[in-house]
């Protein structure tokens, strides 16, 4: 990083809402009340808006199947449109990268009902690199991660898109733009099912995308919905660590010493701290001040200083709120004002 960022419990939300219409998941952004305004995903709108599509139309030999809804790669013209692949990415034209109104149509409505305004942060999202090569295959059953030079080119696909999105939330920011790389699978890390998946591939996969962020002025982020091998994770590069917290904050301390060379780099964590589950009706501002003093006091018990935790702190959702109803929703983002209100 250029410089520390210290959040000093800023508040965010993760990239999924739950509307379908574009200028109302604008709207519920903007009137969530955070601190960083990010976005808005819209999975409800259709499977283009789903997190694979959505990042998906630039990337060579992959197909989008709307009517089947799924997304495949095959390798017949792999050459040819590798070449053609690697032809746009070096003019470093960023258009052939950019979302589309019709798998993100909540970033032009954001932008639209944005206009004019301007906050410290925002905050945008990609798919993380492992979670789409390991979620496309070809008509034989074999993953897109397992062809060297298609997961090369899906590494390099998305560094070009999140320098785009810089590129285009920039005026909304007097300060950086921050993104966050979604990486779900991260938090099956280490399972028999991903024991393919190495430390090396993590560090140098991530990593890519993490120095495009930075060199494109922006923050460089990673959302993990879940538990995941944290000092991996954290010795990828990354500057802003965001997992849920409501369910596994205290899992983080067992890595005090990646934690405190994050810190030590002027990185932070973002507390997924208010559950996105129909748990969210249970919970209140007391309720989630104890469970987040119980993260920071797991790491206070490794030597850490409080009052640095609570500088390097974001506070978001767990998770998304696309899958909830409207009203849960709202109530998730105002429990997360409440308790930075009540903290600040």
């Amino acid at each position: 990083m250029t410089d520390v960022f210290e959040p000093c419990l800023m508040t965010t939300g993760i990239g999924s809402v739950p509307m379908a219409d574009p200028d109302a998941g604008a709207a519920f952004v903007l009137d969530a009340g955070v601190s960083i305004p990010f976005w808005p995903q819209l999975p409800k709108r259709g499977f283009r808006e789903q997190i694979i599509p959505q990042y998906a139309a630039a990337m060579p030999c992959v197909t989008i199947d709307d009517d089947e809804q799924r997304v495949t790669f095959s390798t017949a013209g792999k050459p040819a449109q590798l070449q053609a692949f690697y032809e746009a990415y070096l003019s470093e034209d960023l258009e052939p990268f950019a979302l589309t109104s019709e798998s993100a149509a909540g970033f032009g409505a954001m932008l639209r009902k944005a206009a004019g305004q301007t906050w410290p942060i925002v905050k945008g999202h990609v798919i993380g690199p492992i979670t789409f090569a390991v979620g496309i295959a070809n008509a034989d059953k074999h993953l897109l991660y397992s062809d060297a030079e298609l997961r090369d080119a899906a590494v390099k696909m998305l560094t070009r898109n999140v320098q785009w999105q810089i590129e285009r939330l920039s005026p909304l920011a007097t300060g950086r733009v921050m993104i966050f790389v979604d990486e779900p699978v991260l938090a099956a890390y280490g399972s028999s099912t991903y024991l393919y998946i190495s430390e090396q591939d993590v560090a140098e996969m991530l990593g890519e995308i993490f120095e495009a962020i930075r060199a494109a002025g922006g923050i460089a982020g990673i959302h993990v919905c879940g538990n995941s091998d944290w000092g991996v994770v954290i010795r990828s590069g990354v500057d802003v660590v965001n997992f849920d917290a409501h369910q596994y904050g205290t899992r983080i301390s067992l890595y005090a010493d990646d934690v405190r060379a994050l810190f030590d780099r002027g990185g932070s964590i973002a507390w997924g701290i208010v559950p996105t589950t129909g748990d969210v009706a249970n919970e209140t501002v007391e309720s989630l001040s104890r469970r987040l003093d119980e993260c920071f006091a797991s790491l206070e018990a490794k030597g850490f200083d409080r009052d640095l935790l609570r500088r390097r702190a974001i506070l978001t959702p767990s998770c998304g709120v696309g899958t909830l109803t409207p009203d849960q929703g709202r109530k998730v983002f105002e429990l997360l004002r409440q308790l930075r209100d009540s903290l600040v």
